[in-house]
């Protein structure tokens, strides 16, 4: 989709709400990841961070939501807003996410897909794009975990001049907390 440098780091801030209350289910020590994942559970996604496309610096602010239809498994939307550059850009992205609850490893690997509606403040028509995610999750306390992975995005017009590439890999780090 649009291009970015090889450094982007969006930190954001996701507050876990609804769903049964699991804290029985849940350790002291954070390592049990599962109830933060479970069918009924909605998630609530607000965040911010720095990003660079095409050499212009932004302050992106994002916001979304999901609903896990199953454990482990999630559907949800979320949106972003490049800031502070021209053009500022929009993005709105439907995406399922799937956490694997029964590895055994303390930290759980996730994948998803997404699909992106990007639109420019300087350009008529809005450009698609794709993708795929992947990475794991760490347990930090009980209430805490972080994310981290990459993510892959193919770009699904590239006649607009904002892009220097179709194609592009960066990484994903998010901070979430569950109440």
């Amino acid at each position: 989709m649009r291009a970015r440098s090889s450094f982007l780091v969006l930190l954001a801030c996701a507050l876990l709400a609804g769903g049964r209350a699991r804290a029985a289910a849940e350790k002291d020590d954070g390592d049990d990841l599962a109830p933060h994942f479970r069918r009924g559970r909605v998630e609530l996604l607000a965040g911010g961070g720095y990003g660079v496309d095409n050499s212009r610096s932004y302050l992106l602010l994002a916001l979304g939501g999901g609903y896990y239809l199953r454990d482990g498994l999630s559907a949800g939307l979320t949106g972003e807003a490049w800031l502070g550059s021209r053009p500022q850009i929009y993005n709105v992205s439907p995406y399922v996410r799937y956490v694997f609850l029964d590895s055994s490893w303390r930290r759980k690997p996730y994948a998803g897909v997404f699909y992106r509606r990007t639109s420019y403040s300087s350009l008529a028509s809005p450009v698609d794009s794709t993708g795929v995610r992947g990475g794991l999750v760490f347990p930090l306390t009980k209430r805490a975990y972080l994310t981290a992975g990459l993510a892959f995005e193919h770009d699904f017009d590239s006649t607009t001049n904002l892009k220097s590439s179709r194609d592009v890999l960066y990484p994903e780090i998010g901070l979430d907390f569950s109440f």
